[in-house]
């Protein structure tokens, strides 16, 4: 379990983007970020260097900035299960073969899920369920990426889906960096998701 988790560690370090809280970890190393080139002519000129040169993985002490990083989390990435349609948007993604909806039914039927095999992995009422299934109410982030552990999609098709309520992996988010590893990585047993949840402090999923 704990190479697991080291294996979790190292992702994170790679991919985690929120710079603003990294650089002010005690004892991080702000990198150079101007740097200038001279080029074939004998013209210099001056260039920056990319933002994800600020990332821990290149840090030599990523171990402690992970540490102090991790001591300070707190998911502040709430929401409710759904997201209720107006009343015009509601008919729109009814009707409209791109609604949300539609495409959940899509993945599901991929994976050989029913409706109410889906529901069984979720800690939501039937009533919410069954109106997000129908297209009367769209699923929120959090609830996607419930469904995409419980029923075992694909970090192409979780990103399908997130994109069909117009949101996206962000990679500055804690959250959503654990959910790109666990999926990317075809982590679906329940104790070890459980214990990535808990190493960084994920909350706020809708998890029986």
């Amino acid at each position: 379990m704990q190479d697991f988790i080291t294996d979790l560690d190292a992702y994170f370090c790679e991919k985690y983007a929120n710079y603003d809280k990294i650089c002010i970890l005690p004892n991080y190393r702000m990198p150079t970020m101007q740097a200038s080139k001279v080029d074939d002519f004998g013209r210099t000129y001056a260039y920056t260097l990319p933002s994800n040169t600020m990332r821990l993985a290149l840090q030599e002490n990523k171990e402690k900035l992970l540490a102090a990083l991790k001591e300070q989390l707190v998911d502040a990435t709430f929401s409710f299960s759904f997201m209720p349609f107006g009343f015009f948007a509601k008919l729109k993604n009814k009707l409209s073969k791109n609604g949300v909806h539609k495409h959940l039914k899509t993945v599901l039927a991929r994976h050989n899920i029913s409706e109410k095999e889906a529901f069984e992995g979720l800690s939501i009422s039937e009533e919410i369920w069954a109106n997000i299934y129908k297209g009367s109410f769209a699923p929120t982030k959090n609830l996607i990426f419930s469904l995409a552990l419980t029923c075992q999609f694909t970090y192409e098709e979780t990103k399908f889906l997130l994109n069909a309520i117009f949101e996206d992996f962000d990679y500055s988010v804690v959250k959503d960096v654990v959910m790109a590893y666990l999926l990317n990585q075809k982590v679906f047993n329940r104790t070890m998701i459980d214990r990535a949840l808990e190493e960084y402090k994920v909350t706020n999923l809708f998890l029986k």
